[in-house]
């Protein structure tokens, strides 16, 4: 494939068909495998280097860790477009992503010893769910760095003591 971009990671589609990379310079490419160039522009999101990538059992999403940002992303392949909030909750680096067969969950295992899995039964409004999903109200600067398409708000009850 290409260079200059420095994968870390490439996961096949179920078909076969089309290959992605996770990167050095923080995205995650697509590859048309006859020509081996990539597929528009890069999927950009993460802000540390994306280590790992894994597609869904139906081909229709890509899932990326983001090493040392602490979070892993979906990624619509049709829109190339991030799919929901990311997912937060890992206390050091998040290392790998994996589905389940059946696509109804997204595993990732970070450098804080722990295995986490998600369910993508996500919400229709994700950001109304951020209490849930981080288990608390996350600060400005949480919210500056992993909602940073989104103003910042207290979406939580405030908690009490």
């Amino acid at each position: 494939m290409g260079r200059g971009h420095a994968p870390h990671s490439i996961a096949f589609s179920p078909d076969g068909r089309l290959p992605a990379t996770a990167s050095e310079d923080r995205t995650i490419r697509l590859w048309d495998v006859a020509t081996r160039r990539p597929i528009g522009a890069p999927l950009t999101g993460h802000g540390y280097p994306v280590v790992s990538v894994a597609f869904s059992p139906d081909g229709r999403q890509v899932a990326s860790a983001g090493g040392h940002d602490f979070t892993a992303r979906l990624w619509d392949v049709a829109t190339r477009r991030p799919v929901g909030i990311p997912f937060v909750g890992h206390g050091d680096a998040t290392w790998s992503v994996a589905f389940a067969p059946d696509g109804s969950a997204l595993a990732t295992s970070s450098a804080d010893a722990t295995v986490r899995l998600w369910s993508l039964d996500r919400p229709a409004d994700p950001v109304a769910a951020l209490c849930e999903i981080a288990g608390r109200p996350l600060t400005p600067a949480e919210w500056a760095r992993y909602v940073p398409e989104e103003e910042y708000q207290q979406v939580c009850p405030p908690q009490t003591p």
